[in-house]
């Protein structure tokens, strides 16, 4: 009879501390998947992002600009420029035009995308693959503070029983990124929130920082696509485009100097008339100044 009670006893209790380890898994899955939710710009049809960008540069700062323009995952834009750095990369159907005007991208660059939060080139830490996988588990859920403030975080169990957390802001219901991260001040965009300023940083001192001046939901903004006969046909190559930049920053009077084919220059041209420049300055007077640009069309 005893031994038949301890059976019973022993069940109960095993029964009861299933029941609270389900709820745990279910109550972290939620709490970070809403988190997710909450932070994904993406999932708006259109928005435009512009930044204030600065890294370390042999340790004196150096301040650059930023810009996103997103139509959906099929056409965006994303310029990044420093002084003696410049990056343009179009999105279109899964394919990425990039253009540098070095051959390879810089640590710093790295570091900067990474306090993004976010792989517009896939090689990001993303904010959304805080999310757990689908060979990760949920063993509880916990209260604590992180950075001062008051966060609810998720451990996260591998099958190697390897072992993360994932939190998330009190007060805000966003997603907080720990060690080399610093995210602060959300602010909103439609029914989303994103912080206003984000960092990477190493050894206490911040490699890469990005102070977001402007985020809105816009209208679709024109963007020049990868011709469909010559995606088909897998053409590739670089295009150059002699044009004048005027004192407003718009390039105009187009001309091909370098083709590929009518259909990669037309596009050529459709593209680079939307880009916007910092205008030249001599003496501190904007001036018009002649120049040739490359886009580069690769199916790699």
């Amino acid at each position: 009879m005893k031994l038949h009670l301890s059976a019973v006893v022993f069940l109960l209790v095993c029964s009861v501390f299933g029941i609270v380890s389900n709820n745990q898994s279910q109550e972290g899955k939620d709490l970070i998947e809403k988190a997710a939710e909450k932070m994904s710009i993406f999932a708006l049809p259109y928005f435009e992002m512009k930044g204030n960008v600065r890294i370390d540069n042999q340790g004196k700062p150096l301040d650059g600009t930023y810009l996103l323009l997103w139509n959906g995952p099929d056409q965006w834009r994303e310029e990044i420029n420093f002084p003696g750095y410049t990056e343009i990369q179009l999105g279109s159907k899964g394919i990425v035009f990039l253009k540098r005007n070095v051959d390879f991208m810089p640590l710093r660059i790295n570091q900067l995308r990474t306090a993004l939060g976010y792989g517009t080139a896939g090689n990001s830490v993303s904010m959304m693959s805080l999310t757990p996988r689908s060979d990760e588990t949920i063993k509880r859920v916990k209260d604590r503070k992180a950075n001062g403030t008051k966060v609810k975080c998720a451990e996260i169990a591998d099958q190697d029983k390897h072992t993360r957390e994932v939190c998330v802001d009190a007060s805000t219901g966003t997603l907080v990124r720990e060690g080399a991260f610093l995210d602060k001040d959300m602010m909103p965009v439609g029914p989303k929130l994103f912080p206003r300023f984000l960092s990477y940083v190493q050894g206490g001192k911040p490699l890469a920082e990005v102070q977001v001046t402007e985020l809105k939901t816009t209208e679709q903004f024109p963007s020049a696509a990868y011709p469909e006969e010559e995606r088909r046909s897998h053409v590739e190559g670089t295009v150059a485009v002699y044009t004048w930049i005027g004192v407003d920053g718009k390039p105009r009077d187009f001309r091909i100097v370098s083709g590929v084919t009518p259909g990669l220059n037309a596009a050529s041209i459709d593209g680079v008339q939307q880009w916007r420049y910092d205008p030249a300055t001599c003496n501190g007077t904007p001036v018009e100044v002649e120049t040739v640009l490359t886009v580069n069309y690769s199916l790699r």
